[in-house]
């Protein structure tokens, strides 16, 4: 993939941050906080430009506290390893995004998003469900999962409004959509692209190259089973959002394997609305 002319054109299109493969390091320590030394964690977190600033600025004042927090250290102690790594990836998504609007002029991100989140929700739901993963992992992995429709956004916004485009007036499935426009490419492999770039977790970067194969055979298996559903459950709240009458079929399959009723998945089709309004309030301040 590295030398895909879809990869060129983004890493040539001037619009790509950089982002120290030390965040990727102080995740792995994240995702494992007993095993990490937490200062070694927090240096690794302060090369990431503006995250100390942000951190420190949402629990200041936007969280009831006794007293201030004045320094990194200070933040991740109070937050703990599930909520900074939750944040962190939340800001690093963010941070693609200048001014949040993204660049594409059809493609809604902030509309998008929503679905990031209704994922997240989904995924962590079905998680404390089968009990197969991490719940606070994968509502983790879920604001991060779709991170190459981000880099699209940002670096190739005309490939992507073409891409949705093709999804709205001529309904066109949106991976068969971004394999025309993308020489064959997808937002998958993009994803995957640039988490090995950041140097993230090799569990991360499995989810967001895999969880349209949820058949896929992987380490992180149960992880993208789990992700494929949510992800099939927000797809069709996002479908609402737009006004389309579209409905995104899911495996029955992999929701035999996951051993989940339908019943269940109704009940959170029916949560998500109200719960992503919810998280997205908490996510805004970021």
């Amino acid at each position: 993939m590295q030398n895909h002319p879809i990869i060129k054109q983004i890493q040539q299109s001037g619009y790509m941050p950089e982002i120290p493969r030390a965040f990727g390091e102080s995740l792995n320590m994240l995702l494992e906080p007993w095993e990490y030394r937490i200062d070694e964690c927090i240096s690794k977190l302060s090369t990431v430009p503006g995250l100390e600033s942000t951190l420190i600025h949402i629990l200041n004042y936007n969280a009831k506290l006794n007293r201030e927090i004045l320094t990194l250290k200070d933040a991740v102690v109070y937050l703990g390893a599930k909520n900074t790594r939750m944040i962190a990836i939340a800001y690093i998504t963010r941070l693609l995004l200048p001014n949040r609007k993204g660049r594409a002029e059809i493609f809604d991100n902030k509309t998008y998003w929503k679905h990031c989140i209704g994922t997240s929700i989904a995924a962590h739901l079905i998680a404390d469900e089968t009990g197969l993963c991490d719940k606070d992992k994968m509502f983790t992995y879920g604001l991060i999962h779709d991170i190459g429709i981000t880099v699209l956004d940002i670096c190739l916004p005309q490939h992507l409004d073409k891409i949705h485009t093709m999804q709205l007036e001529r309904g066109v499935h949106h991976i068969a959509a971004e394999k025309i426009i993308l020489n064959g490419a997808t937002h998958t492999e993009i994803g995957m692209w640039i988490c090995k770039e950041w140097g993230l977790p090799q569990e991360i970067q499995e989810i967001v190259g895999c969880h349209h194969s949820p058949f896929v055979d992987s380490e992180s298996a149960n992880e993208i089973r789990v992700m494929y559903l949510a992800d099939s459950i927000s797809t069709n709240y996002y479908e609402r959002l737009l006004g389309t009458e579209k409905t995104f079929i899911y495996s029955e399959r992999i929701r035999n394997m996951l051993n989940i009723s339908k019943e269940f998945i109704e009940e959170i089709a029916e949560k998500l609305p109200k719960e992503v309004e919810r998280v997205n309030r908490v996510i805004e301040y970021i």
